[in-house]
């Protein structure tokens, strides 16, 4: 068989069990098993084809070795094996600080609840059963305010005055509007007056 041939055998079989070796932990009996290919290749380049030949099988380990270590490292996580092993990154969310009490924050948007201070505008308020810190949106409001949740501003619900809405009494009859008076009606002329005529005070023939 042609050096040529076992040089690049032997440097293709060594690529090849670095990258498995990062798929398949071994506990570096595969990359001994790599670098040992390696180096033959380099040896036997060196030993077969000259000087040449091994320093430009020096040159292409030096570039190549890396770089196949690089993509391996990156497929990995990718493969089935990688996502078992290696956990998944967990949600930004999750990682700030007071996580689940930010979520409740925001799960508060469009209820209603209490001041229980004076939000100037910070203060505390109480939505249902639960006691928070609340910023108002506006102005200041009163302890003992009716607010509604618009919002949520880190661990805080940022509330405004909830509109005030005014139910119809039960039973309550509608109010009948005042009659108007009726118009007076216009003054009749006497029997009289109506059948008078102008033609009794005709002239007399002269």
């Amino acid at each position: 068989m042609s050096p040529v041939i076992w040089v690049a055998a032997l440097f293709l079989v060594g690529i090849g069990v670095i990258v498995l070796e990062v798929f398949v932990p071994s506990g570096g009996v595969l990359g001994f098993v790599s670098l040992a290919a390696i180096i033959a290749a380099i040896a036997t380049a060196f030993l077969e084809l000259g000087v040449a030949a091994g320093t430009a099988m020096i040159a292409l380990s030096v570039v190549v070795v890396p770089v196949t270590l690089a993509l391996a490292f990156r497929w990995f996580p990718e493969t089935p094996l990688g996502r078992r092993v290696l956990p998944a990154p967990p949600e930004p969310a999750d990682v700030v600080p007071d996580a689940p009490r930010r979520r409740r924050a925001r799960d508060l948007v469009g209820q209603r609840g209490l001041t229980t201070s004076d939000l100037l505008p910070w203060g505390t308020v109480e939505v249902g059963s639960e006691s928070l810190d609340g910023v108002s949106e506006g102005g200041p409001i009163d302890a003992g305010s009716e607010i509604i949740v618009v919002g949520a501003q880190g661990t805080a619900v940022v509330v405004r005055p909830a509109p005030v809405t005014v139910a119809p009494k039960r039973g309550a009859e509608p109010v009948a509007e005042p009659e108007k008076p009726a118009a007076p009606e216009a003054p009749r002329l006497s029997p009289t007056l109506e059948n008078f005529t102008f033609e009794s005070f005709e002239p007399p023939d002269a």
